[in-house]
């Protein structure tokens, strides 16, 4: 595997088959991509695609049945779990469509999360930054369940960029949001790529959600759809 300078993150034909008593799903066939660094990048598809399966495989949360996923030199598969971990806990973050802030904890601590799990300091200058930019300066003291779903969802990506992570993982992080809501966590996305060189990849089913991406990646059936 040669690792070009630029390209952070690469698979080399992935597949991944779900078995169940009889049944046999394929959901990912032999898909290829490089991910460069600093760049934004969008896996469209509609549901049952394939998407969120391999952004799962490429986040190192899943393994995939065949094929390699490679954080620049470190290929996942001669790594041990823990050492996965690691990798995960210092290099990259996760935003969900479905916020996943722990419900009996402030906003703050929410926030504060990554630091507290994986033992790092974290820059509280860049925190202070974080819930400015993010526009939720004045909610960090309030339970989730006081804040809407946009504003859930900014303090989301709060948590997931706070260790300053080289890759963001997102998957349908506008899915429950309205236009509104929508055109801020988008145009988010690209001041933090812009400020801090963060590398995005974006499961989502609306292809034209960010102007400015680096590529589009475009499934159906498990497959990558050359246009």
């Amino acid at each position: 595997m040669i690792i070009t300078e630029d390209i952070l993150l690469s698979c080399e034909n992935i597949s991944k088959t779900y078995e169940s008593s009889r049944i046999r799903t394929k959901v990912l066939k032999q898909v290829n991509a490089k991910f460069k660094k600093g760049s934004i990048n969008l896996i469209y598809g509609k549901s049952g695609s394939g998407k969120t399966t391999l952004l799962n495989i490429l986040a190192g949360l899943d393994k995939a049945s065949q094929g390699n996923v490679y954080y620049l030199e470190k290929r996942y598969g001669s790594m041990s779990d823990s050492d996965l971990a690691k990798l995960r806990g210092i290099n990259f973050g996760f935003v969900f469509q479905a916020y996943h802030l722990i419900p009996r904890i402030n906003i703050e601590e929410n926030i504060l999360c990554p630091s507290y799990v994986n033992g790092n300091k974290y820059d509280k200058e860049y925190y202070q930054f974080l819930i400015k930019v993010l526009g939720i300066e004045m909610l960090v003291k309030k339970m989730p369940y006081e804040l809407s779903g946009g504003e859930q969802q900014r303090a989301a990506i709060a948590r997931a960029m706070l260790l300053k992570p080289k890759i963001i993982f997102a998957d349908e992080p506008t899915g429950n949001l309205d236009t509104e809501n929508t055109k801020t966590i988008t145009e988010l996305f690209q001041k933090l790529n812009e400020e801090y060189k963060t590398t995005f990849i974006i499961v989502t089913h609306e292809e034209n959600l960010i102007e400015h991406c680096e590529q589009v990646i475009r499934l159906r059936d498990g497959e990558i759809v050359i246009e």
